[in-house]
């Protein structure tokens, strides 16, 4: 039997396609399709989730990468990838 714990929980928004963490940073990414957002959220040392900033980014964009204060997010619709950068420390 499996078991698990939930230590926090966080909007992304509509049309979740995939999370990335930027372990360095404790820094967990949500990329939100429909809602056309990226959720940054940082982790906590034991699974708690506060929020960081919430980045539009465009209609149909997913798939974020994250990287160190910055992350990568594909939009196929128009044939781009967005960089996302960490503005403050």
């Amino acid at each position: 039997m499996l078991r698990y714990d939930r230590y926090g929980l966080i909007d992304s928004g509509d049309g979740l396609d995939n999370i990335d963490y930027s372990d360095s940073e404790h820094l967990l990414y949500a990329a939100a399709s429909v809602a056309a957002t990226l959720t940054v959220a940082r982790v906590g040392d034991k699974g708690d989730f506060g929020s960081v900033a919430v980045v539009p980014t465009a209609k149909g964009a997913r798939s974020v990468v994250a990287g160190e204060k910055r992350a990568y997010v594909i939009d196929p619709i128009d044939g781009q990838i967005l960089f996302v950068t960490q503005t403050n420390p």
